[in-house]
């Protein structure tokens, strides 16, 4: 009871418990971790691609092809490179520059005309000034020549020099002259001063040496490079590059080949190299297994203390969920680049069915999810990605449709239904995934991986029609069909129980049915409630004359033999039926049943007899007491409760409804004050649901009749009308 505190003598006993491997917290990590490195090794592979051990200048161990489509980024940069080095380097024009000369130009015959037209100097000192001139003009050493030259020009020539030396200037500096190209602009002068040989007023000797001079010291750069342009320009030239792809499916290197600098490129962005220093890949799948464990984990111990508390049914689903992967794993490797599809054909289904049967809906639909996760990983060797959502997304469909066509199934035919109706949603769901990227694939394919779809689903209901039995045996599972098949009156058990103890039989029949109402009322397992019931008196079959309800039209052998001797007889039916089902192999939970169903209750007839026949010596009551243990859960206190109120309610002269319900109560108030539910975790507020459903279950039973009023006697020859 939650309500109600647990006895002192009871605390006691718990507090001597022994501990072990089923409820030890260390063996539950335990399981943990042995399933989590179980994870780990079987998805290796598949997280991390094959890779080689390759060197340039070496020959391949293998043909190599890219996994995936991916783009080549050594090959990309390079071709970018190529394409900047191909735009020229941009340049700029000043003409600012082309003016400033031409002024130089003018500047400097408009001074040295003076100086020539000044009488009043010498030739030296006509020298000096022209010298001087020229020094600040130009900033560059003339030849004495030149000087000479130029004292010995008349006036009248100068302007005609000026005139020659500006248009071979500006026709060489509007063209643009570059800093690497200016000795050639300079030598440029002279094939200029050749062609004016030919013209009518050419110049003489001594005009040409002037401004074959002076111009070449003219010539300066004006055409700048544009470093901001250029970048621009070539920075444009490389975006304009479309990336090179490595293509899925292209060899790389063949098998003898030599291996070259680019082939080894190729292989380094698609990280086929192997490369002892890199954990990086295997901590993460480390982590990843980490995290959907704590999941588990987490959820497990906040909303299943069933398999959080008993380490036989964790390891059930553990069990049940390392087969399923080593399912797909088998399937995993069948898969290539030519027949991807075969992913579908995953059992994932199987994971699935089993959980719901074996377990819990819930669980298995969290499950689902986690083997979902897995099959995107496992087939992912068509992409190559680390998820292929394909095979996710079919996985959780199959699980999920499988899962819920198996609930309340009570028959094994309805796993091949369930199976079925797997194999039609991940045909749907493959459906929709073409539909929707039409692209990918063609309506061959299509079909074959419908088909594996199908295979799949069919596939995952005849692996758990054949893996149930070894589950229910190897664990003590009682699944719905294996209750519904205990259930069955053709059972041996149930067989002798009708012949040696019709009585008895018929008793634990309706104490089934009230068993079964009550136990889904509150709902807890009402089928295990109904078949444990069936199978709670067993033990009677042993003695079957020593209980009332078998003993027809007989006398009553404890009416013959002392109360301590009938005590001993009616309370061995518990062991005895134990000890019955252990010979048959009936699963625990039956057995738990009828060795709990009575508790530790006082055999109050006997007791008192005792008390009546030994009124001068002292009478324990625990002698008179089952030896329990009492009910350590719902269904057993049920049956215990209803096999009591059935024999109550029996022996009632006329059960009335009133007088029904006020004998349930009673029965059930005697049963929560001697502390036969102290062990089960009922609430006040169940116990009276099942005392609800008691009452309207026998109230059907013993519902009132119409009194048939007697046939009149026939009077030969008289017609009855």
């Amino acid at each position: 009871m939650k309500e109600k505190k647990e006895p002192s003598s009871q605390r006691e006993k718990k507090g001597k418990k022994v501990e072990t491997w089923k409820t030890s917290f260390r063996i539950h990590l335990l399981l943990y971790a042995i399933i989590g490195i179980a994870f780990y090794l079987l998805l290796l592979k598949h997280v991390l691609p094959e890779q080689y051990v390759i060197r340039v200048g070496q020959v391949s161990p293998a043909t190599i092809v890219s996994p995936v489509t991916k783009i080549d980024e050594y090959a990309t940069e390079m071709a970018k490179e190529q394409a900047a080095e191909k735009v020229e380097r941009v340049y700029t024009k000043d003409d600012r520059v082309t003016n400033q000369q031409i002024d130089k130009i003018d500047r400097f015959f408009a001074e040295v005309r003076k100086v020539l037209t000044d009488h009043t100097l010498s030739d030296d000192e006509k020298k000096q000034k022209v010298k001087l001139i020229l020094e600040e003009t130009f900033s560059d050493a003339f030849s004495d020549t030149f000087y000479a030259n130029l004292l010995k020009i008349s006036p009248d020539d100068l302007t005609a020099i000026r005139l020659k030396t500006r248009d071979i200037v500006f026709d060489i500096l509007n063209k643009g002259v570059r800093q690497e190209e200016l000795e050639n602009k300079r030598d440029s002068v002279d094939r200029v001063l050749v062609t004016t040989l030919l013209d009518q007023d050419s110049l003489d000797n001594r005009s040409r040496s002037i401004v074959r001079e002076l111009a070449k010291k003219s010539i300066v750069p004006n055409d700048f490079f544009d470093r901001e342009r250029t970048t621009a320009l070539r920075e444009a030239a490389k975006d304009a590059v479309q990336p090179i792809p490595i293509r899925k499916g292209q060899i790389i290197i063949a098998l003898g080949e030599v291996v070259t600098p680019d082939q080894y490129n190729k292989l380094q962005e698609l990280g086929l190299l192997r490369k002892e220093t890199n954990f990086w890949p295997h901590l993460g799948l480390l982590l990843f297994i980490f995290v959907v464990l704590a999941a588990i984990f987490t959820y497990i111990r906040n909303y299943k203390p069933r398999l959080y508390k008993n380490n036989m049914n964790l390891l059930l689903l553990f069990s049940i969920l390392l087969l399923t992967v080593l399912g797909m794993k088998m399937v995993a490797i069948g898969q290539n680049l030519e027949c991807s599809m075969i992913g579908f054909l995953a059992p994932v289904g199987f994971g699935a069915m089993l959980i719901t049967l074996l377990l819990d809906l819930q669980v298995a639909m969290v499950c689902n999810v986690l083997l979902a996760v897995f099959a995107s990983i496992f087939f992912n060797g068509d992409n190559h990605i680390l998820f292929d959502f394909r095979f996710g997304f079919t996985a959780l469909v199959s699980g999920a449709a499988s899962a819920f066509a198996l609930t309340d199934v009570r028959r094994r035919s309805g796993i091949l239904r369930a199976g079925l109706v797997a194999a039609l949603s991940v045909s749907l769901a493959i459906l929709a995934l073409y539909m929707m990227y039409p692209t990918e694939g063609t309506m061959n394919e299509l079909f074959l991986s419908i088909g594996f779809g199908m295979l799949g689903g069919i596939f995952s209901a005849v692996l758990t029609i054949g893996f149930l039995p070894f589950f229910e045996t190897a664990f003590g599972i009682l699944s719905p069909m294996r209750l519904v098949e205990l259930g069955n009156p053709n059972q041996p058990l149930l067989r002798q129980l009708l012949i040696k103890s019709p009585g008895t039989y018929h008793h634990s029949i309706i104490v089934g049915n009230l068993s079964e109402a009550a136990a889904e009322a509150i709902g807890a397992d009402g089928l295990l409630a109904r078949v444990g019931a069936y199978y709670h008196d067993i033990g009677k079959t042993k003695r079957p004359q020593f209980f009332v309800e078998n003993q027809l039209n007989r006398s009553n052998p404890h009416d013959k033999i002392s109360p301590n001797l009938s005590k001993t007889i009616i309370i061995s039916h518990a062991r005895d039926g134990v000890e019955l089902l252990k010979q048959y192999r009936i699963p625990k939970p039956i057995q738990d049943i009828a060795a709990q169903h009575h508790g530790t209750t006082l055999l109050k007839y006997f007791y008192y007899k005792a008390l009546k026949q030994n009124s001068g010596t002292q009478v324990l009551e625990e002698d008179y007491r089952y030896p329990g243990p009492k009910a350590q859960f719902k269904e057993a206190a049920i049956v215990g409760i209803c096999d009591c109120v059935e024999a109550a309610v029996r022996s009632l002269a006329r059960p009335t409804p009133s007088r029904i319900e006020n004998m349930v109560k009673k029965i059930v108030q005697d049963r929560l004050e001697d502390g036969q539910f102290d062990e089960c975790d009922l609430t006040f507020k169940e116990l009276d649901m099942i005392t609800k459903s008691i009452c309207e279950t026998l109230q059907g039973i013993f519902h009132s009749r119409i009194e048939y009023p007697e046939e009149p006697v026939k009077v030969k020859g008289v017609k009855q009308g």
